[in-house]
């Protein structure tokens, strides 16, 4: 392996828990929108990161964004292997936690397409649920729905428990085939706005359904 792993989680880790020292949002404050989570995940055979913005352009405002940027890559540095998935999404409230969502996907696989779809998404002090659906306008017309959850109870002064699903499906409309999927996992534990833990990431690709799998660890922090 090229890298030298111990180093390299030893830095990553002290990058994120400078992190720590923002304060968490007191109970009971009306929060105007949602934090900013950003993780990296650590496995045997590579990495990736992902980046996550649900934010209105004010409190009271029913326009807003939802960005995701994913980045993943193996130790090798092999191109094969190497994926970028990023969402730049435009929100308009239609009625409480649902709206509506124009924008744009890029892959570095197929490139831009355009995006048409809903969203429903929850938000509050201990759980997140965030569930978009829509199709890509051009080319295959693809269906695709993205599902997280986290959960995070709290346990004891700053401490939590850390708790998050995500899941992926995209098919072909043109044709009902199977085009890009995936579900990721992770349980830990949270101080402050510092989370870190076991992870599970299962990706599947192509019609053909090539499946990969890695366990490893995850760190993640909240940016308010």
């Amino acid at each position: 392996m090229k890298i030298n792993i111990t180093a390299s989680l030893l830095l990553i880790a002290a990058l994120f828990t400078g992190n720590v020292t923002y304060a968490q949002q007191p109970e009971g404050k009306p929060q105007g929108s949602a934090p900013i989570p950003l993780e990296l995940f650590l496995g045997a055979d590579g990495w990736n990161s992902q980046l996550i913005i649900d934010k209105k352009f004010a409190p009271e405002s029913k326009f807003g964004f939802f960005g995701l940027s994913y980045l993943k890559a193996d130790y090798d540095n092999d191109a094969y292997l190497r994926e970028s998935i990023n969402l730049a999404l435009l929100k308009f409230d239609v009625i409480k936690n649902v709206s509506v969502l124009s924008g744009a996907l890029f892959n570095s696989n197929w490139g831009f397409r355009p995006y048409a779809g809903a969203q429903y998404g929850y938000h509050s002090k201990e759980f997140m649920g965030v569930v978009n659906s829509g199709f890509h306008l051009t080319e295959t017309k693809n269906f695709e729905t993205l599902a997280i959850v986290e959960y995070r109870p709290a346990l004891k002064g700053p401490w939590s428990l850390y708790t998050r699903a995500q899941g992926l499906y995209s098919q072909i409309s043109e044709t009902g085939d199977h085009d890009r999927s995936h579900v990721y996992g992770r349980l830990g534990l949270s101080f402050k706005t510092f989370s870190f833990g076991l992870a599970y990431n299962y990706d599947c690709y192509s019609p053909m359904k090539i499946e990969e799998e890695q366990w490893g660890i995850f760190l993640s922090t909240v940016l308010r």
